[in-house]
């Protein structure tokens, strides 16, 4: 019954936030902010419970489809958390009150039903992470574009958001179509979705490429892979802050996810036999997407593409097939959860005084807020895999398990590191250095509010790069458990 709150709080809030007159906007935003940290609270006491093995506890059952009449019994649906599930989980319940928080001001219409699709999105992304059935794991994943279509389509910034919405809707659910189709063709051979029964079964090995690849377009669809990425930056420059939040702090993360927790363990044959099909695209994801980030001009468009040289990382590490490159890609999808965000939170204090993303725009802005200078700093510093902050373990990881792979790769996964240092340190220098830019002469320091929603992703990302074993421990036990499950 451990895992029960974890759905509750979401639920309760959706309820509160429901239940709360409509004019009563401010009061709307402080319930669904103190339901959000209720359920931050309660996950940092789930982690404590959790056991140091870190194999999947706390199971949690619910009958949910059985005809008799037509010898139907699809089996209880589980749920449960592991060594993998239970950093993702972390991540999401503390992104919602961030998210809360930093469109305090911004959001100022439909207030309800921005709270509540916030919610749901929690909601959903828990049940995502802790489903120990695949059926239920697609309809969750696919769920999850409900709410998110209706924050890019209704809040966003610009007059082609609902094209973007679009974007991201139909370019997702078009690639997920593919692991539905797996997903019957498993039921057949087999007559179970449950997770823990499909991986004491061996599928026939020439079945498995096939399943392998209907897994993969749906999955290198939310990371996104090249050439799958096209949807990306134009969902993060139409999306407001708390949708771009979301969308790189955990929606990316989802893709990555898939592969450690299905392709790897459900198809090793066909995820060993592909391996350097992957390899490749990731090496070219790390490459063409640093170049193309390199010339871009749009604030959130930079960093859009930077997360696609950053998840072609990711997916580098656990094709590798170590244990090195399974805990890199859980530690650098971490990272680039408290870092990307940041980023994007950052981009916005300037839009909410400026109204525009165009570098060109900028300059000399440290003279003028240079608190907000030295936290984007760090943050800047961290995008790079700085020492000293979590990035850096999880890069450093990455390119050992590279090289491990084949030296070629980990020369090419290093070249990606150098291009970020250039875009990055590029982008810092030619907004906060420099003299004074007479388009910003009325600027003002960032408020008590802003400083609040961005230092909980800074400190976690220095203490997390200091201490690195307070994350390294459980993600290792639960690489284990799944390359023990192969």
């Amino acid at each position: 019954m451990f895992l029960v709150p974890l759905f509750a709080f979401p639920i309760l809030g959706i309820l509160n936030v429901i239940l709360t007159r409509r004019h009563q906007e401010n009061k709307t935003k402080i319930r669904g902010l103190q339901w959000s940290i209720a359920s931050l609270v309660y996950f940092f006491f789930l982690w404590w419970a959790t056991p140091s093995h870190y194999r999947f506890s706390f199971h949690t059952s619910i009958e949910w489809l059985t005809l008799h009449q037509v010898k139907l019994n699809w089996g209880p649906l589980a749920f449960a958390i592991d060594g993998v599930s239970i950093f993702f989980i972390g991540l999401t319940i503390l992104l919602i009150p961030i998210c809360i928080l930093v469109s305090w001001t911004s959001i100022r219409y439909l207030i309800k039903e921005f709270v509540i699709s916030l919610f749901l999105i929690e909601l959903l992304l828990i049940g995502v992470f802790t489903t120990l059935d695949i059926l239920v794991f697609y309809v969750l994943f696919e769920g999850i574009l409900i709410p998110m279509f209706i924050i890019i389509g209704i809040w966003g910034s610009r007059e082609e958001k609902v094209r973007a919405a679009f974007y991201f809707f139909f370019y997702t659910l078009v690639g997920s179509l593919f692991m539905l189709i797996c997903i019957f063709k498993i039921y057949e051979l087999t007559g179970t979705t449950n997770y823990l029964t499909l991986l004491t079964l061996e599928l026939p090995s020439d079945l498995q490429t096939w399943l392998f690849v209907g897994f993969f377009l749906s999955l290198a669809v939310k990371i996104p892979m090249i050439p799958f990425h096209i949807w990306l930056p134009q969902a993060h420059v139409e999306a407001p802050v708390a949708g771009s939040v979301v969308l790189a702090g955990i929606l990316l993360k989802l893709g990555g996810y898939g592969f450690i927790r299905f392709s790897f363990p459900l198809f090793p044959c066909a995820s060993e036999y592909l391996s350097p099909i992957v390899i490749t695209l990731s090496l070219i994801a790390i490459v063409y997407g640093s170049f193309t980030t390199c010339r871009q001009n749009d604030m959130k468009r930079l960093i859009a593409y930077s997360s696609v040289a950053h998840m072609g990382l990711v997916t580098l590490s656990i094709f590798t097939h170590s244990i090195e490159g399974l805990v890199a890609s859980l530690f650098l999808m971490i990272a680039h959860g408290f870092v990307s965000s940041g980023l994007f939170m950052g981009v916005t204090v300037l839009y909410d005084r400026h109204h525009t993303r165009s570098i060109r725009y900028y300059r000399g802005v440290c003279s003028s807020m240079p608190l907000f200078a030295t936290l984007m700093l760090c943050l800047t510093l961290a995008n790079i895999s700085f020492p000293s902050t979590c990035n850096f373990i999880g890069e450093f990881l990455s390119i050992l398990s590279a090289f491990q792979y084949a030296w070629w790769a980990g020369v090419l996964a290093c070249s990606g590191v150098i291009l970020s240092a250039t875009y990055a340190l590029y982008m810092y220098n030619r907004i906060f250095f420099g003299s004074l830019s007479p388009m910003i002469l009325h600027n003002r320091e960032m408020t008590r509010r802003e400083f609040d929603a961005l230092l909980p992703l800074l400190v976690f990302t220095l203490v997390l790069g200091i201490f690195p074993n307070a994350l390294l421990y459980g993600m290792t036990m639960g690489s284990y458990a799944t390359v023990g499950s192969i």
